[in-house]
């Protein structure tokens, strides 16, 4: 006779992305045997993402982390002793309490991952009630800016706003492919699409959802700022914005007017590369198409220094010149939970950060960015306070601190050291920008103690002082609260037991504050701490996941404004934000992006193309899930997304290995040859490791052979207003894997590079700002353009003399006096017959260049300041000459 087996269904969601769709999932004999989508739950509807699909191998994978370790020998020998969990919470909270008796409770900093639930809250809970400001989970890298910036036009935020099948027009997707990380979103694109919604992408590759999408706008990267401000141009120009809103809801709009007024669509174009033609087009459709939801991708979040700020900020004021303000169909502002029904802000505690009787310090990174910490929020809330008097719902986002900081005071204990950090499913070294950065603090002797709490052996885990094993989310009783951003929340019910020795989230720092005097604070499980939560709904977690209804969704109500303003200090919508003119960010959206941002690189002309890393990917979620076998068969090696042209320049085939190098290093992924993107622009995959290999240093499981994070920047100057990351758009170059030497590929490309650039940054400039001198009071922009323009023709002959002897002549004048005629001949000419004269003669020269083989390259010839060089010296010289004088204007034209 068989067995019957014990058989149950178990409702929950799924935390392998942020979507957390719902899931049923069948458990026979106290074992999950499948998992799939519930129709009933207001995530998802039933369906699952390939990585949904995978759960059960997630929970059984033989690589998790089952018991509490303990280092024993080096960090990174991988030598470990298994010890208890209590011991392990002992030592740690013993440390953490010394730490705090002698550096203060902000030498603690806690680095998250990417909606573990429990996790976050747990960890924000216990660092409000510890007194530590420093605390960053993935969401940094999401959402800092766009949250924080339409919180101080808006007095909230529309980041959770859903486009609306049935009632939108038009959706612009801003530097986002919710194909590939959200499917809520593609799905109602598509029953949007049935009943005539229109769709457009702004974004430098051709991604899923752009192939499905009306329009493909192929922006230049980091550009964004620019091209919001031509659609705004355009919308005025042609009286295509809604003139009531704005007249009686909105304020600062005729100073915006004058900044929109200096980017006409002619400008526009020649910055971001995008037609005429088509930014009138797209700026029509929005300026008519009513309502509309413009989508804010996080590739605004993560455009660095100048770029982001002017994008977000642009964006913000064009929804709000539309009129699709806290419109159904548009972009509604979020709703905070309802109080009745659970007590969120109650439970999170940040009013005892704020008010801390230890914490005498502000958030790392609050001095270079002041619209972040603990001081900001203090003015979030007063201009909040008379429609939110308890704040935003997600204030997290105002108080991330940044991670650039967090490593710097690390290693050099400035502006006060920290001494433990505490990771919670989440990869720093992956996913979190400035590996190399993150590298060296987790290294640094000053580093007293680093804890990891995970489902695998990462490489940040690798490095550790201890290592806990986190339970899976079958093994957990959740709710799914979205970290405040929207007023849904899902009650999803533990489906097994833990397996070992795993715990889940909620339980580490309950562990630790027990042991720091917080015992009042922490309820002994989890499902009693979210009983607490729900306590204001009069029923247990239990009864809500038993019930028929074990999600709370009230309608998301509209155009709040109109009975009672907006939450800003004037109470109405501030298109010029009064919040940023009080940390003193500039609070006009005058464009900062390239040409006119900081640099990246010292050397442009090395570095000609922009790379966009951080994007995702279906099959995994940033660095989680590369552990899957039969994920890793579908997306076996990291591609690199190349344009034929910039691939046939190379010598690139498609699959085969390029380098991708920058200042702070190289990597090597596979190409995907594609004209899917822009021939300026290649798209390195990102978050990639190699978790089937050897694990601890040097190699730390392929952490530094393919991983973008690798190579990003790690100057804290290159993030963006708000401390979010600059992930995409630097610069950098690329080269076969086999053959990775520079070439006269190289010089050509850095030459064609330089004057672009120039040419973006001063061919639309007024006469004030060409007429500006430089600081040592000789030329000024319009005579600098002068020189360079006849920087080729000298260079070019000083190559024919090294080629055959005969070229420039001996006696031609010296440098000085040459200059002198080079401006003085070309004063009278307009700029842009200038640098048309200029890129004319840039072409003979990289047709000069392309005839040249390597010998020639080789060749030696006098330069009247040099000295002896060769043919290389003097292009590479051409191309650094001018990089350098269109830094020497970026600065005069940033900088006055």
């Amino acid at each position: 006779m068989t067995e019957q087996a014990d058989s149950t269904i178990k409702r929950s969601f799924c935390t392998l992305c942020p979507q957390h769709c719902g899931v049923l999932v069948k458990v026979e004999n106290g074992r999950p045997v499948s998992v799939q989508g519930d129709p009933q739950s207001p995530i998802g509807g039933g369906t699952l993402c390939v990585k949904g699909r995978r759960a059960i191998e997630v929970f059984d994978h033989p690589a998790r982390v089952n018991y509490p370790l303990k280092r024993v020998g080096p960090r990174g020998s991988m030598q470990w002793e298994r010890i208890e969990w209590e011991q392990a919470l002992d030592e740690i909270a013993a440390k953490l309490a010394s730490l705090r008796d002698t550096h203060g409770p902000e030498t603690l900093a806690t680095l998250g991952g990417t909606h573990k639930s429990p996790g976050d809250w747990s960890s924000w809970r216990f660092c409000n009630l510890f007194g530590t400001p420093n605390f960053i989970n993935q969401g940094r890298n999401c959402g800092v800016g766009h949250i924080v910036t339409e919180t101080c036009v808006y007095g909230y935020d529309t980041m959770y706003a859903a486009t609306r099948p049935d009632r939108t027009k038009l959706t612009l997707i801003w530097g986002s492919n919710p194909a590939e990380s959200g499917t809520t979103l593609t799905q109602r694109l598509a029953e949007g699409r049935k009943q005539g919604m229109k769709v457009v992408v702004v974004d430098p590759r051709k991604t899923k959802t752009a192939e499905k999408a009306d329009i493909w706008v192929p922006i230049r990267p980091r550009t964004d700022g620019a091209l919001l401000l031509g659609m705004a141009n355009v919308m005025l120009r042609e009286g295509l914005y809604d003139r009531e809103f704005v007249e009686n809801y909105c304020n600062g709009f005729e100073k915006v007017k004058k900044i929109v007024e200096q980017y006409p669509p002619e400008r526009v174009s020649n910055i971001t590369g995008v037609s005429v033609e088509m930014i009138e087009e797209v700026a029509r459709m929005y300026g008519t198409l009513r309502p509309a939801r413009l989508v804010p991708g996080i590739a605004l979040v993560q455009a660095g220094q100048g770029a982001s700020r002017s994008a977000i900020l642009a964006r913000a004021i064009l929804v709000a010149l539309s009129g699709n303000v806290d419109v159904t169909g548009g972009d509604p502002l979020a709703m905070k939970f309802d109080d009745g029904q659970i007590a969120w802000l109650d439970n999170i505690h940040w009013d005892e950060l704020v008010h801390h009787p230890l914490r005498t310090r502000n958030t790392l990174g609050g001095d270079e960015f002041p619209i972040i910490g603990t001081e900001a929020y203090k003015l979030f809330r007063e201009a909040q306070g008379r429609l939110h008097p308890r704040g935003h719902y997600a204030a997290e986002y105002m108080l991330f601190a940044n991670q650039n900081a967090i490593y710097r005071a690390v290693v050099t204990e400035q502006p006060y050291p920290v001494k433990a950090i505490l990771v919670q499913n989440g990869e720093p070294l992956l996913s979190m920008g400035g590996a190399k950065a993150a590298y060296e603090a987790f290294r640094s002797p000053n580093l007293d103690l680093l804890v990891t709490m995970d489902l695998f052996m990462t490489p940040t885990a690798q490095l550790s002082d201890y290592v806990l094993p986190a339970a899976h989310y079958l093994e957990r009783p959740d709710i799914s609260v979205h970290w405040g951003l929207t007023h849904l929340f899902v009650c999803g019910e533990q489906c097994v037991e833990p397996l070992y020795e795993r715990r889940n989230d909620y339980e580490l720092w309950k562990g630790l504050g027990q042991r720091l005097g917080q015992s009042d604070y922490w309820p002994d499980t989890l499902e009693k701490m979210l009983d607490r939560m729900l306590k204001p709904s009069g029923r247990t977690f239990a009864e809500w996941t038993q019930g028929e209804r074990r999600y709370h969704a009230p309608r998301l109500a509209s155009k709040k404004h109109e009975q009672q303003g907006f939450a800003t200090f004037s109470g109405k919508a501030e298109l010029v934000p009064s919040m940023f003119a009080k940390v003193g960010i500039n609070p006009l959206p005058v464009y900062e992006g390239p040409p006119y941002c900081k640099p990246d690189v010292d050397d442009l002309s090395k570095y000609p193309y922009q790379m966009i890393a951080g994007s995702r990917i279906r099959y995994f979620m940033g660095s989680n899930l590369h552990q899957v076998d039969s994920l890793r068969r579908l997306y076996p090696d990291p591609p690199i997304w190349i344009h034929p042209e910039t691939a046939a320049k190379h010598g690139i085939k498609d699959g085969e290995w390029v380098v991708i190098e920058r200042p702070e290093g190289s990597i090597r992924q596979k190409a995907l040859v594609t004209d899917k993107i822009r021939p300026d622009t290649v798209h390195p995959e990102g978050y990639w490791w190699y978790p089937e290999r050897e694990a601890g240093e040097p190699g730390l499981s392929g952490l530094w052979e393919s991983n973008a994070n690798a190579i990003t920047p790690t100057d804290i100057e290159l993030c963006s207003f708000a401390g979010d990351q600059p992930l995409r758009g630097s610069r950098c170059r690329i080269a076969p894997a086999d053959r990775p030497e520079q070439t006269k590929v190289d010089i050509m490309v850095g030459l064609q590079a330089t004057l672009d650039s120039l040419d973006r940054m001063v061919r639309y400039l007024d006469a004030s700002a060409l007429a500006r001198l430089n600081s040592d009071g000789g030329w000024t922009v319009k005579d600098t353009l002068g020189h360079l323009a006849s920087c080729d023709v000298r260079t070019r002959g000083w190559i024919q003399q090294a080629l055959t002897g005969t070229g420039t002549p001996e006696t031609e004048p010296e440098v000085e006096t040459y200059n002198a005629q080079a401006v003085a001949t070309r004063r009278e000419r307009s700029p842009e017959e200038v640098l048309d004269e200029h890129r004319a003669s840039r072409q003979l020269t990289i047709e000069m260049v392309q005839g040249l083989s390597d010998e020639d390259l080789l060749r030696r010839t006098q330069h009247p300041s040099a000295g002896e060089v060769t043919v290389e010296f003097l292009l590479w010289r051409l191309a650094r000459h001018e990089a350098e004088h269109g830094e020497g204007i970026r600065r005069l034209l940033t900088e006055a």
